[in-house]
């Protein structure tokens, strides 16, 4: 029943994006001064314990510098994702691999949309449980406030999409 009420509320959301200007099932994200531009907003550091490097309090941190998600999805989407905590937000990477969110998460918890390290290095991160390193996390990477909310650390890197591309509502085709 969940899933019927998440897909009805998407094909709901879809068709008053067709009708009400502004308001989009889908879009791509621009590019880091666009975005800035649009929101009105001055892009914010932000510190998180990077899961893809270690698991709980071993985990560095690294600070990073961009946007609160909620605030990217409200330009982008418009603010109807809101209005469905059983929904999804979907995020597409640049290879069109989709992860999707629940809409509760980001009610629930801080997250930012970054794009570069504060540091200067490189934005990329080894991922040492699949053994792989320096991949690349731009053009967007999403974060989660796992020091101001450690009941997220036991997720590990679960919800953590870089090269990010879009996002939308629900599950595009």
């Amino acid at each position: 029943m969940r899933h019927v009420v998440g897909l009805m509320m998407s094909l709901l959301i879809g068709l008053a994006a067709a009708i009400v200007p502004g308001l989009a099932s889908a879009a791509e994200l621009p590019s880091p001064d666009a975005l800035e531009a649009r929101l009105r907003l001055a892009p914010a550091v932000v510190e998180v314990r990077n899961p893809h490097l270690a698991l709980g309090l071993a985990a560095p941190v690294l600070a990073f510098r961009g946007f609160p998600a909620g605030a990217v999805l409200d330009a982008l989407l418009g603010s109807g994702w809101r209005a469905d905590a059983t929904g999804e937000i979907e995020f597409r990477a640049a290879d069109d691999y989709r992860s999707a969110i629940p809409a509760a998460n980001f009610l629930q918890y801080r997250a930012w949309l970054v794009y570069e390290r504060v540091d200067g290095a490189a934005f990329a991160s080894d991922n040492v449980y699949q053994d792989k390193r320096d991949i690349p996390l731009g053009p967007w990477y999403l974060v989660w406030d796992n020091i101001g909310s450690p009941d997220l650390i036991p997720l590990g890197d679960h919800y953590w999409p870089y090269q990010v591309v879009g996002v939308s509502i629900g599950t595009e085709p």
